[in-house]
């Protein structure tokens, strides 16, 4: 099916994808399918065909052999290997077992929340329709953990605790989870700004320093204006932050730290209400490691936060039963 097209002794855009493809950046934990979706962007043509395959057929690395896998496939055993290699694993064994687990994970899941990959649609009975939700997003969040590396977290986490002041900029569905995390750096005392207006965004962004931080949000990672205002943040001498799916993207290119959010998946527009959870579960998890870097500085600025707002609806409260009081003489 593909091996025709892969021959040749490796097409330029081959020798491309393996050299910035680098194994040693994906986390042993991954299992194949968080393995597949880590480096499909960035794979030849020939690859990505390859890596479609596995992806629609889970189950086949951990029921074949390599030979059997490669006859299914249309590609030769060694091109398998390549490919093992290409995405982390030591060889097909490796790979074997990352795919066995993917299926006892799945099978849990579906016990849970129903058959993943089921299109949503208006014939569904009530129960059908929750269960498919909820495997959308239970399949998403498990991704996002799958991809999930603690090295760049904390880098992203240091950078963030060490700065002075941080832009947060997100268009679009990205804008609330932008605006969730400005709120979230205010409570431990971190100044934040968040910008989902393109020449606002911009000018805040040439005004930052070395000692400034922007993080740039968006799922695809090709939001034109959400590159733009990180790209001025990068010129003007900030660290930089991308929160994207796509490691491969323009959003990525420009970032000093990526953090990765599973993408969306292609079941009718489900995927794409999934994928603002994983955006938040990784804002959230950045948020955390934050307030780590210094947790007494963060419980003293929280405690002070709530002892605020705890005064102002005090404050509220009295002010409106002296409103509501009748008037006396």
């Amino acid at each position: 099916m593909f091996e025709t097209e892969f021959q040749g002794c490796q097409t330029e855009d081959m020798v491309a994808s393996e050299q910035a493809t680098d194994p040693t950046s994906i986390p042993a934990a991954f299992g194949l399918r968080a393995r597949l979706q880590a480096v499909l962007p960035g794979l030849s043509r020939s690859m990505a065909k390859l890596a479609q395959f596995l992806l629609e057929n889970p189950e086949l690395p951990a029921e074949l052999s390599i030979a059997e896998l490669a006859a299914r496939s249309g590609v030769s055993s060694p091109t398998i290997t390549r490919f093992c290699k290409l995405i982390g694993y030591g060889g097909y064994t490796q790979m074997r077992v990352g795919a066995a687990a993917d299926l006892g994970r799945t099978a849990g899941q579906d016990a849970i929340a129903g058959v993943p990959g089921v299109m949503a649609n208006p014939e569904m009975g009530d129960q059908e329709l929750l269960r498919t939700f909820l495997s959308t997003h239970i399949r998403a969040l498990q991704t996002s953990a799958d991809l999930v590396d603690l090295r760049d977290f904390r880098s992203a986490a240091q950078l963030i605790a060490g700065s002075e002041h941080v832009d947060v900029y997100g268009v679009g569905g990205s804008s609330s989870i932008a605006k969730g995390l400005v709120d979230r750096l205010y409570q431990i005392g971190i100044n934040a700004r968040a910008w989902s207006d393109l020449q606002m965004g911009i000018m805040s962004a040439s005004c930052l320093t070395g000692s400034a931080v922007g993080i740039g949000v968006s799922s695809s990672g090709h939001t034109t204006e959400t590159v733009e205002m990180l790209a001025v943040a990068r010129s003007a001498g900030a660290g930089t932050i991308a929160i994207t799916s796509d490691p491969a993207s323009p959003l990525a290119a420009i970032a000093d730290v990526v953090i990765r959010s599973a993408p969306a998946d292609d079941y009718l527009d489900l995927g794409a209400m999934a994928s603002s959870h994983t955006q938040l579960f990784a804002a959230d998890l950045l948020y955390v490691l934050t307030s780590w870097q210094d947790r007494e500085r963060s419980a003293r600025f929280t405690r002070e936060a709530e002892a605020t707002v705890q005064r102002h609806r005090i404050a509220t409260r009295r002010a409106g039963s002296l409103s509501r009081r009748p008037p006396t003489g």
